[in-house]
């Protein structure tokens, strides 16, 4: 994942901040004495932003890639891209264990990246799935686990 390193300097193209995600976490859930250690090891901000920002401004770079990416490899892209813009639903992973608080930034940062209206239509389009799930329906779907597992309503089964 993209936001598991550190700030690091990109010559022309300037600094990247990584790891930013981390400071989305609750503050409460801390926990542990080694946790506090490792979560304060978490680079800083940039100065003058919240993580919310810096979280939108990713989000908003990822979509650019998306729609320049879709434009530019299909025939029709561009038409493409316009007929389903202003409907696309987002789903996103975090860690397990994040509830409303986390989710919550995390919708804000979509809406402020203009990836979805600041509406409850369009913050209904955001939705999650912990990094766990969405692990598991990757690996069923994508490797040979595919032809002996089945997800029936959130209960697996295994096909012998």
């Amino acid at each position: 994942m993209v936001w598991f390193f550190s700030m690091i300097d990109l010559g022309s193209l300037g600094p990247k901040l990584i790891r930013f995600k981390l400071h989305l976490r609750s503050r409460v859930s801390q926990g542990s004495d080694t946790i506090s250690r490792v979560l304060d090891k978490i680079p800083p901000l940039p100065l003058n932003k919240t993580v919310v920002e810096v979280f939108a401004d990713f989000l908003e770079y990822l979509l650019n890639c998306a729609s320049r990416y879709i434009e530019e490899s299909h025939a029709n892209g561009a038409d493409l891209w316009n007929s389903v813009k202003n409907d696309l639903d987002f789903v996103m992973s975090h860690p397990n264990g994040w509830e409303g608080s986390e989710q919550s930034q995390m919708r804000d940062a979509a809406v402020l990246a203009g990836l979805v209206p600041d509406n409850p239509s369009g913050r209904s389009r955001v939705s999650f799935v912990t990094e766990g799930e969405a692990s598991l329906h990757f690996a069923i779907q994508n490797s040979a686990l595919s032809q002996g597992v089945k997800v029936i309503d959130s209960l697996l089964t295994w096909n012998v």
